[in-house]
């Protein structure tokens, strides 16, 4: 009867570990912060369109343009190659994140 629990557990534990993982990598990029709210403006300094995703929503800063966002203190910017850009701190409230 043990062996038969033990078993069972392995098989459901080897069936739910391939399901976790890709859960948690089609979620990398959305981001978890619990902070105060922060106001950034992002600006675009180059003449060519960036696409960036924060908190799992793509954001198209279009070239020589600026776009404003609100989001919690701790929350990382994704460049399109899905390196973290910039990550806004509470300092930042009210600045201007310039891109190139």
């Amino acid at each position: 009867m043990i062996y038969r629990s033990i078993a069972a557990l392995a098989l459901a534990g080897s069936m739910l570990t391939p399901a976790l993982a890709s859960a948690s990598e089609n979620n990398a990029n959305v981001s978890q912060a619990k902070g105060p709210m922060v106001h950034v403006t992002l600006k675009n300094l180059s003449n060519m369109t960036q696409n960036l995703m924060i908190q799992g929503r793509p954001v198209v800063l279009e070239a020589n343009a600026s776009t404003k966002v609100e989001v919690p203190a701790g929350t990382p910017v994704y460049g399109a190659d899905n390196t973290v850009k910039l990550t806004i701190v509470k300092d930042y409230n009210g600045a201007v994140a310039s891109f190139r």
